[in-house]
């Protein structure tokens, strides 16, 4: 289904702006309005929107504590009933119904983007300060098991079970765990334009620059969460990879915290919002029956640092030419991972054992197989489905799945659904060796 709803949406988009451009329009805030209409009404149609969780894209304004913020909003994806604001058709909305934030831009030129960047940063400003308001609360339990997930998958250790024995952590552990809590539980914002950059380096390198910029000039430096979710125009995007629903990690567990994509926006925009959607209502998205791996071009690794007594990001910025960044591919069939007989060999302990594996065992496997045991604790973290536990190691999931292809290859994934469908595919039977551990 996301398949033809994406293509759906991009469809729409694109007939709306065409039928927009006949039309002269000399007043720039009437065309500017035009064009935020057209998001609104794509964002809302019927084919992407589930029924029955009274979700609605209105325009208007944010409230903290009964407290308006300033700045107006393009369009909000938001759940449940607000106030109307005065006699207009602009709204009032508590943030906590609040999913996604829209800014428009008719032509996204790097001055619409520094602007669209402050606003939205000023909101997740306000959020964070909410956030921690709503912690001297006792009875207030967010819940942080997708981020701890992901934060697992990243540092390859163990995540707090909840988000108060976040003090648990290292002060460098702490900070990121924060981000991906803040990501999950703050509107996803998003900046759409309908025209400006045409290159996926020149979009790159604007968002670089507007950083570096405005770093220089206030004196200090940005965090993760002051990040859009996502800024997009002719058919780029820029995107954060927190986990919901895109997660940048490489080999050596490095967090690319922004990414660059190209191809089918509407896509990708759709994921973002059916991934808050599913987080904010804990349901199941009809993600359809032919799963895709979008193909993540690294854009600023984020590192955290703890450095005379002060914790906080440093980015590595990564320069890619505009002829490597159309080289690659840009959509591929989902696939499980493939594993060696090392790997295998480590998943059968577990099997016996628990779930876990012990350094001692994984020290006799490395010597069976003539690796140094560093390597082969780098090979099985790569996968990002395993966590260190002090000497063990054991699944992120509570379920691991072994399948097996026709040439007798092995292969490893959490996600059941993903893989009968891959099954189906490549017409294998379903006999999966299934490693479930019950806490």
């Amino acid at each position: 289904m996301i398949e033809k709803a994406s293509e759906l949406l991009e469809r729409f988009i694109e007939i709306e702006r065409s039928e927009l451009i006949k039309v002269e329009m000399p007043h720039m805030p009437t065309l500017g309005s035009a064009y935020e209409e057209i998001t609104k009404q794509s964002i809302d149609q019927n084919f992407i929107i589930p029924k029955g969780l009274n979700l609605k894209v209105i325009s208007g304004f944010i409230s903290i504590n009964d407290k308006i913020l300033s700045n107006q909003i393009d369009g909000m994806l938001v759940h449940g009933e607000g106030k109307r604001y005065g006699r207009t058709s602009d709204f009032i909305y508590p943030i906590d119904q609040v999913l996604c934030i829209f800014e428009v831009k008719k032509t996204l030129n790097k001055s619409d983007y520094a602007d669209a960047f402050d606003h939205l940063r000023l909101i997740r400003k306000e959020f964070a300060k909410y956030f921690e308001l709503k912690l001297k609360d006792p009875s207030f339990n967010p819940d942080v098991s997708i981020p701890g997930k992901h934060f697992s998958q990243i540092t390859g250790r163990e995540a707090p079970a909840f988000y108060r024995d976040i003090h648990s952590l290292s002060r460098t552990d702490a900070i990121l765990f924060y981000a991906l809590v803040q990501e999950s539980l703050a509107p996803s914002s998003i900046i759409h334009g309908y025209g400006g950059y045409s290159t996926e380096y020149g979009m790159r390198n604007a968002f670089f620059d507007i950083l570096t910029e405005k770093s220089k000039l206030s004196g200090e430096g940005f965090g993760v969460p002051s990040f859009p979710t996502l800024v997009t125009t002719n058919n780029i995007s820029i995107v954060k990879a927190h986990g919901m629903p895109f997660l940048g990690i490489n080999k050596d567990q490095q967090w690319a915290a922004l990414v660059s994509m190209r191809d089918n926006a509407a896509r990708i925009m759709l994921e973002i919002i059916w991934s808050k959607i599913a987080f904010y209502f804990d349901v199941k998205m009809p993600w359809g029956n032919d799963p895709k791996n979008e193909i993540l071009a690294p854009f600023l690794y984020a590192i955290p640092m703890h450095q005379d007594g002060r914790t906080g990001w440093k980015f590595r910025y990564v320069e890619m030419k505009e002829s490597e960044l159309k080289k690659r591919e840009f959509l591929i069939d989902w696939e499980p991972e493939r594993i060696d007989e090392k790997v295998l060999a480590v998943f059968n302990c577990m099997l016996i054992n628990g779930g876990y594996i012990h350094e001692v065992d994984l020290a006799s496997i490395a010597e069976d197989h003539n690796v140094s045991q560093k390597d082969l604790i780098k090979d099985i973290m790569s996968l990002f489905l395993f966590k260190k536990i002090n000497q063990y190691i054991r699944p992120i999931s509570s379920s691991v799945f072994l399948a097996t292809d026709a040439n007798g290859f092995s292969y490893l994934t959490s996600n059941r659904q993903n893989l009968d469908i891959w099954c189906d595919k490549k017409g294998l039977a379903k006999d999966y060796i299934h490693l479930m551990i019950i806490e």
